[in-house]
């Protein structure tokens, strides 16, 4: 009875290893295949520069001339895409997640409503993409060239854009909150109604560029410069625009309650009907300025010359109308 029951526990056991190992094999022979299958697609993409809807995650494309690629739908994760040409390519809908495009050649290519979180874009070349509606969400696009790139309602929330170019760029109604434009080259960049809530633009070039009803509530704009750029109703709360250069800007109907334009050059500025109670002016340059119908009330006019201020219907710091330039 002894041996008999010792046999059934040997059996069981038995039993239980060439399951496991069945399954081992399966799972490494399903591995292999798949390395197989994916290998096979990468080949045939690079021989006919289409691979729709194929799953190439992880896929080491370094420097592959994919130009005029078919990739929509695509999925590439992970994958090493560093110096990869893929100029005119169509992207759209692909998944790129956490894949490395330093160096890249994107210029011409269609990105709408692809998936780009935590993309490596340093240097990359995006000028002329289409980006609409993609997510970069904490992606890197520092030093990329974006010039005439299509951004509109993108989402790039906390995307690095330190230093890059956009010149002519498209970002209408993108979400830019918390990113980083520090020293980026924004000249005629479109942003109406753009959320660039928290954003940092400390020392960007926004010379003409389109900023009306953009929400930059909190954002950093010191030293940056904005000679006869449009940021007409939009809301600048809270802003801090010291030193700026807002020379022929225009900024009519803008919210500017409590914002910091200490320093701040103001010259030949449109500033009528805007809301700048509270706003710390001080040292700021107002010459020419155009205040009609502005509201100061409470505002630190400390070291401001307004003797060439324009001055109708004006709310004063100490809520007193001024009307001195009705006629």
């Amino acid at each position: 009875m002894a041996a008999l029951t010792m046999d059934r526990k040997n059996l069981r056991a038995f039993l239980i290893l060439a399951i496991y190992f069945s399954l081992l094999a399966l799972l490494v022979g399903w591995v292999i295949s798949s390395r197989a299958m994916k290998a096979n697609r990468v080949n045939r993409l690079l021989d006919g520069k289409a691979c729709p809807n194929c799953d190439l995650d992880g896929s080491d494309l370094k420097r592959a001339d994919l130009q005029d690629a078919d990739l929509e739908d695509v999925t590439l994760r992970g994958a090493n895409l560093v110096e990869v040409n893929l100029k005119d390519a169509a992207l759209s809908r692909a998944i790129l997640s956490e894949a490395n495009f330093h160096k890249a050649n994107l210029s011409g290519a269609s990105l709408s409503e692809a998936i780009l979180n935590g993309v490596m874009l340093t240097e990359a070349n995006l000028s002329d993409a289409n980006l609409s509606r993609a997510y970069l969400g904490d992606s890197n696009l520092q030093k990329a060239n974006l010039d005439d790139a299509d951004v509109s309602m993108a989402d790039l929330i906390r995307t690095n854009f330190f230093g890059a170019v956009l010149r002519d760029a498209n970002l209408s109604g993108a979400d830019l909150t918390r990113a980083d434009l520090r020293t980026a080259d924004l000249r005629r960049t479109y942003m109406g109604d753009a959320n660039l809530r928290k954003a940092r633009l400390e020392g960007a070039n926004l010379v003409r560029a389109t900023l009306s009803r953009a929400d930059l509530t909190r954002a950093k704009l010191t030293n940056a410069v904005s000679r006869e750029a449009n940021f007409g109703s939009a809301i600048l709360s809270r802003t801090n625009l010291s030193q700026v250069d807002l020379t022929e800007a225009y900024m009519a109907e803008a919210d500017l309650r409590d914002a910091i334009l200490t320093g701040t050059n103001l010259t030949g500025v449109n500033l009528a009907r805007s809301n700048l109670s509270g706003a710390d002016l001080t040292g700021a340059n107002l010459t020419d300025t155009n205040l009609r119908k502005a509201n100061l009330t409470g505002a630190n006019l400390t070291g401001v010359d307004l003797s060439t201020v324009k001055l109708c219907r004006t709310v004063m710091p100490d809520e007193t109308v001024n009307d001195r330039d009705c006629n």
